[in-house]
């Protein structure tokens, strides 16, 4: 009875791994195709002649390259800064009073349903009042406030369950709030750590809306940015499209993939 479950389980798994995996394979596919030609009536039938033609077409037409290392240097800032904050923040919570730990939860919950769209405009006129409306600082600053409120949540849980004992010893030792934070509590969450890493470099990778209303110069440009320029070549071009997509689409399989590998170490250390 147990192996039947197990089995049935690891179908149920794989078949939902393939549902995830077909658009990604459908657009590997796709990029190995000829540009210009016609979209097949199979988008998964393997092309007659692979090549990595539309791919070199990508690299030719936009700089996509300039858009993968601004987004790769607005995602490593991004969520260095991400993880630093929400830690910081979740732990500063535990150190409150319950009635004040609920208050600040239910701020947070608050501030997580308010749609991104409702604060575009106020930060957009806050950040050309400050003078950096044309640059990149404003895709990053969010990250100074944990990058959202999920990740303080996921922080604050986390370190509620470590016990106050630990941190009245510190207290006596004469260490403050910064460092027990990072001396005592953060060494003890890596798991929440590496998935707060995780969905921050998600978002800030993925981001897409923000570098369209600050950033203007070409060499400032992101990646996202970029596959909207491959997209504005037409269907006639969806070998290439798809190549660009690919290529986006990438780091973020292989970050997840990272990621289990290093909660399963840490599980084993633990």
């Amino acid at each position: 009875m147990v192996r039947v479950r197990a089995l049935t389980w690891a179908g149920v798994a794989a078949l939902v791994g393939a549902t995830l995996l077909a658009p990604f394979a459908w657009m590997l596919i796709g990029s190995l195709r000829t540009p210009g030609a016609a979209i097949p009536v199979s988008p998964l039938s393997w092309p007659e002649a692979p090549s990595f033609v539309a791919y070199q077409r990508v690299f030719e037409w936009v700089p996509m390259a300039v858009g993968l290392a601004n987004s790769a240097a607005i995602t490593v800032a991004g969520v260095g800064l991400a993880v630093l904050a929400a830690s910081f923040f979740g732990f500063a919570m535990t150190r409150l009073s319950p009635a004040r730990q609920m208050r600040a939860v239910a701020w947070l919950v608050v501030a997580a349903s308010i749609p991104l769209t409702a604060i575009w405009v106020p930060r957009f006129v806050l950040f050309e009042w400050l003078g950096l409306s044309r640059s990149a600082l404003p895709l990053v600053a969010p990250a100074l406030f944990g990058a959202s409120p999920l990740f303080v949540l996921l922080y604050f849980v986390a370190l509620r369950r470590l016990g106050d004992d630990q941190f009245d010893a510190a207290r006596l030792e004469g260490l403050g709030l910064p460092a027990q934070w990072w001396r005592v509590a953060l060494p003890q969450v890596r798991p929440t750590t590496v998935a707060v890493a995780t969905l921050a470099a998600m978002q800030f990778w993925g981001a897409f809306l923000e570098p369209l209303l600050y950033l203007e110069r070409e060499r400032e440009l992101t990646a996202p940015l970029m596959l909207h320029a491959l997209d504005l070549l037409g269907p006639t071009q969806w070998a290439v499209l798809m190549a660009g997509a690919a290529l986006l689409t990438a780091p973020v399989l292989l970050a997840f993939v990272a990621s289990q590998g290093l909660f399963r170490s840490l599980d084993r250390s633990s």
